[in-house]
């Protein structure tokens, strides 16, 4: 099955952002998914992640991290950009809500709309939540994880999914520990699955396979963590 693409453009902050937006051919969507893709942006991993998702029956729309449609395309770009939505965590939340608005438009009414953050896709997922996303779940995948930062909420009204590796060096166990205590406290319906001998990027076979190194790739872990989401998502879909 091919899905249709289309191009999603949608403004926030005054910033215009570009977006694409797959939908599964002569079917209705039983849901829609936001993904937010790792630093890379619209990568060939990102529309690998989309196609398998409106293969099940979800339209699936690949947000804009950056805004204007900027895909780094060389590494040394990256830590300026990360840096960047690190600095100005509002505008990215206020960015996604932009573009769920979008998606929305492109589905038929009631369609329930989900966020899926990898790596710094999830950092955003995480506190669009954080800043009364109206979600029916949210869903973060070997995510640059964050705590709230300071006059930030903590309350998540969706249910979240958290997946991590316990070798991520990127978001290691205690910072995955101080993100389960503030989902704690605030009450939050949250999950966590956590992969053994499981490093950042677990999803990515483009990371290699070096156990040493900051980014590796786990067939295993990967293939895993598609379960679980395909089953939370059709959990908070009804169609389990």
């Amino acid at each position: 099955m091919t899905e249709i693409r289309n191009t999603l453009s949608y403004l926030s902050a005054g910033k215009s952002y570009l977006g694409t937006v797959l939908v599964p051919p002569d079917a209705v969507p039983k849901g829609a998914v936001v993904l937010l893709p790792d630093w890379r942006g619209p990568s060939p991993l990102a529309f690998d992640h989309a196609a398998h998702l409106t293969g099940l029956g979800y339209a699936v729309a690949i947000a804009d991290l950056y805004g204007d449609g900027l895909t780094p395309t060389n590494p040394e770009q990256v830590g300026p950009m990360v840096q960047h939505l690190l600095q100005h965590r509002r505008d990215g939340a206020e960015a996604l809500a932009s573009c769920i608005e979008a998606l929305r438009a492109e589905v038929p009414p009631g369609t329930p709309v989900f966020c899926l953050g990898f790596s710094a896709g999830g950092l955003v997922a995480l506190d669009h939540g954080r800043s009364g996303g109206d979600v029916s779940g949210i869903i973060v995948c070997s995510a640059l994880l964050k705590t709230a930062e300071e006059g930030m909420d903590t309350r998540i009204a969706a249910p979240v999914l958290v997946v991590q590796g316990t070798e991520d060096q990127v978001s290691p166990m205690e910072v995955i520990n101080a993100l389960i205590a503030e989902m704690d406290d605030a009450g939050n319906d949250v999950r966590l699955l956590l992969f053994c001998q499981t490093h950042h990027a677990f999803d990515n076979p483009e990371a290699g396979n070096d156990p040493l190194a900051r980014l590796c790739h786990s067939p295993v872990s990967a293939a895993r963590s598609r379960a679980a989401i395909e089953a939370f998502l059709a959990e908070h879909t009804g169609s389990a």
